[in-house]
Protein backbone atom coordinates (compact mmCIF):
# COMPACT_ATOMS: atom_id res chain seq x y z
CA UNK A 1 0.00 0.00 0.00
CA UNK A 2 1.15 3.58 -1.04
CA UNK A 3 0.28 6.77 0.19
CA UNK A 4 -0.80 9.14 -2.65
CA UNK A 5 -0.54 12.45 -2.69
CA UNK A 6 -0.25 15.32 -5.27
CA UNK A 7 1.83 18.58 -5.44
CA UNK A 8 0.33 22.15 -5.13
CA UNK A 9 1.74 25.15 -5.83
CA UNK A 10 2.06 27.45 -2.71
CA UNK A 11 4.16 30.97 -2.53
CA UNK A 12 6.28 30.65 0.74
CA UNK A 13 5.41 33.54 3.46
CA UNK A 14 9.04 33.46 4.74
CA UNK A 15 10.69 36.25 2.15
CA UNK A 16 10.03 39.66 1.94
CA UNK A 17 6.80 40.56 -0.57
CA UNK A 18 9.36 41.78 -3.68
CA UNK A 19 11.44 38.16 -3.35
CA UNK A 20 8.49 35.61 -2.57
CA UNK A 21 8.80 32.51 -4.52
CA UNK A 22 6.52 30.01 -5.59
CA UNK A 23 7.24 26.26 -5.22
CA UNK A 24 5.64 22.84 -5.65
CA UNK A 25 4.90 20.75 -2.13
CA UNK A 26 3.24 17.82 -1.90
CA UNK A 27 0.14 17.23 -0.17
CA UNK A 28 -1.07 13.99 1.11
CA UNK A 29 -4.48 12.68 -0.33
CA UNK A 30 -6.36 11.03 2.64
CA UNK A 31 -9.05 8.86 1.67
CA UNK A 32 -10.90 8.41 4.92
CA UNK A 33 -10.75 8.45 8.54
CA UNK A 34 -10.56 4.61 10.59
CA UNK A 35 -12.42 5.06 13.57
CA UNK A 36 -11.34 2.57 16.90
CA UNK A 37 -14.12 -0.13 16.31
CA UNK A 38 -12.91 -0.87 12.63
CA UNK A 39 -9.26 -0.50 13.68
CA UNK A 40 -9.57 -2.68 16.25
CA UNK A 41 -11.66 -5.61 14.04
CA UNK A 42 -8.68 -5.22 11.39
CA UNK A 43 -5.88 -5.51 14.17
CA UNK A 44 -8.05 -8.69 15.94
CA UNK A 45 -8.40 -10.52 12.93
CA UNK A 46 -5.80 -13.85 12.41
CA UNK A 47 -5.57 -13.64 16.37
CA UNK A 48 -6.56 -15.09 19.76
CA UNK A 49 -8.13 -11.78 20.37
CA UNK A 50 -12.19 -10.11 19.46
CA UNK A 51 -12.20 -6.62 18.25
CA UNK A 52 -14.63 -6.11 21.20
CA UNK A 53 -11.61 -6.82 23.51
CA UNK A 54 -9.37 -4.58 22.01
CA UNK A 55 -11.82 -2.16 21.85
CA UNK A 56 -12.19 -1.80 25.80
CA UNK A 57 -8.56 -2.21 26.06
CA UNK A 58 -8.05 1.06 23.90
CA UNK A 59 -10.23 2.94 24.93
CA UNK A 60 -8.30 1.89 28.56
CA UNK A 61 -5.35 3.49 27.16
CA UNK A 62 -6.61 6.52 25.96
CA UNK A 63 -8.27 7.03 29.53
CA UNK A 64 -4.95 6.53 31.07
CA UNK A 65 -3.05 8.54 28.71
CA UNK A 66 -5.17 11.53 29.20
CA UNK A 67 -5.21 11.25 32.68
CA UNK A 68 -1.26 10.94 32.79
CA UNK A 69 -1.34 14.38 30.50
CA UNK A 70 -4.22 15.78 33.26
CA UNK A 71 -1.21 15.42 35.55
CA UNK A 72 1.05 17.10 34.03
CA UNK A 73 3.19 14.28 32.20
CA UNK A 74 4.48 13.23 29.33
CA UNK A 75 3.19 9.91 27.75
CA UNK A 76 5.82 7.97 25.61
CA UNK A 77 4.81 5.09 23.86
CA UNK A 78 8.01 3.18 22.86
CA UNK A 79 8.89 2.89 19.01
CA UNK A 80 5.45 5.12 18.16
CA UNK A 81 6.07 8.64 20.00
CA UNK A 82 5.49 10.70 22.71
CA UNK A 83 2.69 12.96 23.82
CA UNK A 84 2.73 16.38 25.66
CA UNK A 85 0.45 19.21 26.19
CA UNK A 86 0.60 23.05 25.47
CA UNK A 87 -0.78 25.29 26.84
CA UNK A 88 -2.02 29.11 25.70
CA UNK A 89 -2.65 32.54 28.15
CA UNK A 90 -6.39 33.50 27.02
CA UNK A 91 -5.24 36.78 27.17
CA UNK A 92 -2.13 38.82 26.65
CA UNK A 93 -0.40 40.15 29.38
CA UNK A 94 3.11 41.87 30.07
CA UNK A 95 3.04 41.41 33.94
CA UNK A 96 3.04 37.67 35.29
CA UNK A 97 0.81 38.97 38.37
CA UNK A 98 -2.06 39.28 35.39
CA UNK A 99 -2.13 35.65 34.39
CA UNK A 100 -4.13 33.25 36.60
CA UNK A 101 -5.08 29.60 36.11
CA UNK A 102 -8.46 30.65 34.84
CA UNK A 103 -6.86 32.35 32.30
CA UNK A 104 -4.93 29.56 30.86
CA UNK A 105 -6.14 27.21 28.42
CA UNK A 106 -5.19 24.16 26.59
CA UNK A 107 -3.39 24.91 23.60
CA UNK A 108 -3.14 21.50 21.98
CA UNK A 109 -2.02 18.05 22.67
CA UNK A 110 1.16 17.77 21.00
CA UNK A 111 2.76 14.66 19.50
CA UNK A 112 6.29 13.73 18.41
CA UNK A 113 7.06 10.72 16.73
CA UNK A 114 10.12 8.58 17.64
CA UNK A 115 13.18 7.87 16.24
CA UNK A 116 11.81 4.44 15.34
CA UNK A 117 8.48 5.77 13.51
CA UNK A 118 10.51 8.04 11.30
CA UNK A 119 12.96 5.46 10.30
CA UNK A 120 9.71 3.50 9.37
CA UNK A 121 9.16 2.81 5.83
CA UNK A 122 6.63 4.47 4.09
CA UNK A 123 6.39 4.51 0.63
CA UNK A 124 4.74 7.60 -1.16
CA UNK A 125 3.00 7.61 -4.69
CA UNK A 126 1.55 10.42 -6.80
CA UNK A 127 -2.00 10.33 -7.25
CA UNK A 128 -2.50 9.43 -11.38
CA UNK A 129 -3.49 12.50 -13.13
CA UNK A 130 -7.44 12.14 -14.55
Amino acid sequence: MSIYYRLDEQTDNVNPENSRKRALFPRIIRKRTVGLNELCKRTAAGTTFNAYELEIAAKMLVDGILKELGDGNNVCIDGFGTFSVSAEAIREAQNPDDIRAESIRLKRIVFKMSKALSKHLFTFQRLPKK
